[in-house]
């Protein structure tokens, strides 16, 4: 298998890994967020503030429908946005991953401190510039303190489960290529 395939399959694997166990911890996240610093209801209710209650609200979800209801005229239900949301989701999760194992294998500087230099580069990438700039989220200055903390965290433990599924799958990856080496 080429470098190139093989890049493209531990990264859409460790992506989709690193993108559950971040959608597992966000909830988790925006509780502590939320006992540390008490958002007021008009903030949750900012675009991309409440990934707990108000899934419907969150970046992917506003673009999802933005883009169902610029093509019908009519918007999303709920239920609609929040299964757009997760599609979105795990598939950026994985083009992430992609690209993120495609730049870290021959670049080592890129997986320091576990990957959550990473997770603090994607944040800041997405969550800091490119969501906020393209209005599927508010201004960063406009959210909830509870906010950074379950966003920043979240992305942090996203870098570190990319990191270390990137370790575990390359490793699996060059056993087997050292069996067939040996056979």
């Amino acid at each position: 298998m080429n470098k190139l395939t093989k890049n493209i399959l531990i990264g859409v694997a460790a992506g989709l890994a690193a993108s559950w166990i971040k959608s597992k911890a966000e909830p988790q996240l925006q509780e502590i967020g939320e006992k540390i610093f008490p958002p007021r209801a008009d903030q949750l209710s900012l675009e991309g503030a409440d990934i707990k209650r108000q899934p419907e609200n969150m970046p992917s979800a506003v673009l999802a429908n933005s883009v169902y209801e610029e093509v019908t005229g009519k918007p999303l239900s709920r239920k609609a946005k929040i299964k757009a949301m997760k599609c979105m989701y795990y598939t950026a999760g994985a083009g992430i991953g992609v690209m993120y194992v495609s730049a870290a294998n021959p670049i080592k500087i890129l997986r320091k401190d576990n990957g959550a230099a990473a997770g603090a580069f994607i944040w800041g990438l997405t969550q800091g510039v490119i969501l906020p700039n393209s209005s599927w989220q508010n201004k960063v200055r406009k959210m909830p303190k509870s906010w950074w903390v379950w966003q920043l965290g979240s992305h942090l433990v996203y870098g570190v489960a990319l990191e270390q599924s990137r370790k575990i799958l390359s490793g699996i990856f060059n056993i087997n290529k050292k069996k067939k080496k040996n056979q």
